[in-house]
């Protein structure tokens, strides 16, 4: 992670921290000690933030949140027991009011579509800096949907910022047959595969692919696959912690 700011996303401005106020409770969940040191640091060494508690795992996780209920909860995407999606909606079945902010090394344009959906927050990518960390569980603390500047500019269809259910993603631009086809480049067919079990002539895959690549904005078929890989991989379910 860098130590210099990075900029922020054109959201609304949020209140400077009130000294008299309590501070964010705040959970870290990341495999990397290293990263939750720097982001507790970071943290603690702010007048409106408190870290309660720190994992490594799904399943500390789990025992934490009864323990410290916190506010926020910082949590990598990619956990040693599988992806945090499945976490999230366990947890917040539970306790609805905690709030998440997905913290991660995968592509934001892919994950932060299903980490919203799943119950999170806000999605930020481990690139950013310390202080864009801070900013970011502010603002989720907030009430407020977080996503970087980039992953904002795509995703927003004049709404406000606060209404996740109003947030549009590119996949959703895609008609039920241009986001079947996209799965099925994800699973790895073929133009002939996918022609051969919908039904259809190699044409017309050709040209629901194309729509497909100018939709979410790909100059190469390529690049769409890659991203169909991605997403597909993102889909598949995984089991809920005990």
């Amino acid at each position: 992670m860098r130590s210099s700011p990075s900029p922020t996303p054109p959201t609304k401005l949020s209140a400077a921290p009130d000294p008299s106020a309590q501070p964010i409770r705040l959970a870290i969940v990341d495999d990397h000690p290293p990263i939750r040191d720097a982001i507790r640091r970071a943290a603690n060494d702010t007048m409106d933030l408190k870290v309660v508690a720190e994992a490594g795992s799904a399943e500390e996780t789990s025992q934490f949140i009864e323990e410290q209920r916190p506010d926020v909860c910082i949590m990598d995407l990619s956990l040693g027991d599988g992806y945090c999606f499945d976490l999230i909606r366990s947890i917040q079945s539970r306790h609805p009011s905690i709030r998440f902010l997905v913290f991660s090394v995968h592509d934001e344009i892919v994950y932060a579509e299903r980490a919203l959906r799943a119950g999170a927050n806000g999605y930020l990518m481990k690139q950013g800096s310390l202080d864009e960390v801070l900013t970011a569980v502010r603002r989720v603390a907030a009430g407020e949907v977080y996503l970087s500047a980039e992953m904002t500019a795509r995703v927003l269809r004049n709404v406000q910022w606060g209404e996740a259910e109003a947030i549009h993603f590119p996949v959703d631009e895609l008609t039920d047959r241009e986001r079947e086809v996209f799965r099925m480049l994800g699973e790895g067919g073929s133009i002939g595969d996918i022609a051969d079990r919908l039904g259809v002539a190699r044409k017309t895959v050709e040209t629901h692919r194309r729509r497909v690549k100018e939709k979410l904005g790909y100059s190469t078929i390529d690049d769409v696959v890659a991203h169909a890989a991605r997403w597909v991989l993102a889909t598949v379910p995984h089991r809920e912690p005990a």
